[in-house]
């Protein structure tokens, strides 16, 4: 997706490659896998992980870890055996099914004053409008009924001894709205221009047509619910949601402002200003081409099926 213009998307799949490959959850020997195609060997650098979701390499040489359930662990080199829990947001943090803690990204200039921070995108335990935990990572009724939630984004201050400074630091709450355990919140990434990306699912069934004719906990216009929550852009006169969208923000000043390039930016409906592409079923995945070139800056999402 080039950042001038109308955006322009890219399925992909597994990008996650960096993850895979450095994570596992128990010891294990090197050695060559059958999985991997030779010359690759997979090595493990870091054990004892319960259910890792991102890693991300700071500036400074230190590796953060978030885990499902809503732990942040930072390793102080690739060499550091031992990681340090800088936060523990479990008790916010939804962990069920395919939801949690799912994104993680780490400011361009970490650590240098000012910028000393990282942000982290998640499933909160708690309806809209509600305060967590309500669920304590069960739901009684997944796929009937669901059991809806939200997404949030927060940024955390992390000082030099990786413990978080001050307390969580909610930037965006309340804009996505998940009815059932899949298609939730996605991955975080700052691109070259400076913005943060986040991407989301629309909180639909993955087992039957879902236009939100069960319950509409998520308070949708009639017909506008489920998987047309990714379509919400297209209609006029009620609240923009974010669900089943990319989402292109400025967060330096730590107040989540629109991306001024943005598509929609300077619109008559300010709502979907940070909304960079829509349509989206399950982005949990996407990736930023570093490269020189005509395709630097530009976006490839992994999307579990699109409703484009």
């Amino acid at each position: 997706m080039r950042n001038s213009g109308i955006p322009r998307l890219r399925a992909a799949r597994a990008l996650a490659v960096s993850l895979a490959l450095i994570l596992v959850g128990g010891a294990v020997p090197k050695r060559a896998d059958a999985d991997v195609l030779a010359p690759f060997q997979t090595t493990p650098v870091f054990t004892g992980l319960t259910a890792p979701t991102a890693v991300r390499f700071a500036p400074d040489g230190r590796v953060f870890v978030i885990e499902q359930a809503g732990l942040i662990k930072v390793y102080n080199s690739i060499n550091d055996p031992t990681p340090d829990v800088a936060a523990d947001l479990s008790s916010e943090v939804f962990n069920n099914w395919d939801r949690g803690m799912l994104g993680l990204a780490i400011d361009p200039q970490f650590p240098a004053p000012g910028h000393d921070y990282i942000y982290v995108l998640y499933t909160v335990d708690a309806p809209p409008g509600q305060n967590p935990p309500v669920y304590n990572d069960a739901c009684s009724d997944q796929t009937g009924n669901g059991c809806v939630t939200r997404g949030r984004l927060s940024r955390l201050e992390i000082g030099p001894n990786n413990v978080m400074i001050g307390t969580e630091q909610i930037l965006v709450d309340n804009r996505w709205c998940f009815q059932y355990p899949s298609h939730s919140i996605g991955d975080l990434h700052f691109g070259p221009d400076g913005a943060l990306y986040i991407s989301s699912g629309e909180g639909a069934s993955f087992t039957f047509i879902d236009y939100g004719q069960v319950g509409n906990p998520c308070g949708d216009p009639p017909n506008e619910g489920g998987a047309l929550r990714a379509q919400d852009i297209l209609t006029h006169g009620d609240p923009q949601s974010w669900d089943g969208a990319l989402m292109r923000v400025d967060v330096s000043t730590g107040v989540v402002v629109p991306w001024p390039t943005n598509p929609t930016a300077g619109g008559p409906t300010t709502d979907d200003d940070a909304i960079l592409a829509h349509g989206f079923r399950n982005p949990y995945r996407f990736t930023i081409n570093p490269g020189p070139g005509a395709l630097q800056g530009e976006v490839w999402v992994g999307d579990v099926g699109m409703d484009t």
